[in-house]
């Protein structure tokens, strides 16, 4: 019996989240309230409050489980020799993270960085995203760290901005392959290509 609660527990639990997540996502993390989250997750505002304190601690248990899985891509990146095939295995990763289990929590990261800027958990995320800018950079300077950036939005935007492109989820994903790859795929790409 004691399995069966905390089962529940954790299925309330990752319930609540995911739909926060969402609500993040769709409407803005400031503009979403706990009550809205419990209305839709289909429990009490205490319900929510017994699994987390505030909005902040909801996103930050998000981002707690995100951050291996990111810090495992960051890694594999770092630990072969930089090349286009290495920052291309990079972007892959990073894009099977996003269209699985971490998608949802990377997706309102990207849409709500202005509004997530003071929390602490967004920072942690954003400096891993920068590490990772790093590990896909081709060159120096700013157009190698610009183009690094530029291949990670493209596989965020790929599963955030679906209505605007249009297309089936795998179509937008094979073409932010695409795109990163004419980014940082090459080493000609690199010297201005």
């Amino acid at each position: 019996m004691p399995e069966q609660a905390d089962r529940r527990r954790t299925d309330t639990r990752q319930r609540v989240r995911a739909i926060a997540l969402e609500l993040f996502t769709e409407q803005g993390y400031e503009l979403t309230s706990l009550a809205q989250v419990a209305k839709q997750a289909g429990v009490t505002r205490q319900a929510v409050l017994h699994h987390f304190a505030n909005k902040e601690e909801l996103l930050t248990s998000s981002y707690e489980e995100l951050l291996p899985a990111l810090d495992a891509v960051i890694e594999s990146a770092r630990a072969h020799p930089p090349s286009a095939a290495t920052r291309m295995r990079a972007v892959e990763r990073f894009d099977a993270l996003v269209r699985g289990e971490h998608g949802p929590s990377l997706v309102c990261a990207q849409l709500n960085e202005h509004a997530l800027r003071g929390l602490t958990a967004a920072r942690t995320l954003q400096q891993r995203l920068n590490d990772l800018t790093r590990a896909l950079a081709c060159g120096e300077g700013p157009e190698g760290a610009m183009r690094g950036r530029l291949a990670l939005a493209a596989v965020i935007m790929a599963a955030a901005r679906g209505r605007e492109l249009g297309g089936r989820q795998s179509e937008r994903h094979k073409a932010a392959l695409a795109v990163a790859r004419s980014l940082i795929g090459s080493e000609e790409g690199a010297d201005g290509a």
